[in-house]
């Protein structure tokens, strides 16, 4: 039987992490689907979807072993992703761009929460400004968007929100291959 498990992994940053992680993932026989690891502040952060005919037990066992090298690890089963879940959504991309200041993922998130909208990824970043060298918040997200809501109604809404928060938001259709390819996993 294939178990699809969330593994999740924090622990400060340092070289050799996500060699000790991949290394008691194949000596259970775990394949890394997919991954999304990262340096946020000090600490070495990652997230991972594996996949396989796994002994959790053992697996686990193995996990807490690593909390003395000071990788905290935690895991979740889950299961594969329903294809047809989202099939009739628009895929989009956001880019926000404006001055840092507390709230503006809040106000964006909860705005999208409120009309149905999933969001599939985020990327955020505090970036030197231009010239000013001024904090610049960045945010970059997927997302699909419900067939009940239009595209460009979704776009007047998220300008609005832009007014609101002092940032620039754009909106992008993305083409239907890219749709459909991440539908599909």
């Amino acid at each position: 039987m294939t178990n699809h498990l969330l593994v999740t992994a924090v622990g400060e940053d340092r070289p050799g992490i996500v060699a000790r992680l991949t290394e008691v993932l194949v000596s259970h026989g775990a394949n890394l689907e997919e991954s999304r690891m990262a340096i946020l502040g000090g600490e070495f952060a990652a997230v991972m979807l594996v996949t396989g005919a796994i002994d959790m037990n053992a697996l686990q066992n193995e996990f807490r072993a690593l909390e003395k090298d000071g990788i905290h690890v935690t895991t979740r089963t889950t299961k594969p992703i329903d294809i047809d879940k989202y099939k009739s959504y628009a895929s989009c991309e956001i880019f926000l761009r404006g001055a840092d200041h507390e709230g503006i993922v809040h106000s964006l998130s909860s705005q999208l929460r409120d009309k149905q909208i999933n969001i599939q990824s985020v990327h955020t970043e505090v970036i030197s400004a231009p010239v000013s060298a001024s904090p610049l918040f960045c945010m970059n997200a997927t997302i699909l968007v419900p067939p009940s809501l239009s595209v460009e109604e979704l776009k007047k809404e998220l300008a609005r929100i832009g007014d609101t928060q002092g940032v620039d938001i754009d909106l992008k259709v993305r083409s239907e291959s890219e749709a459909d390819a991440k539908a599909k996993r």
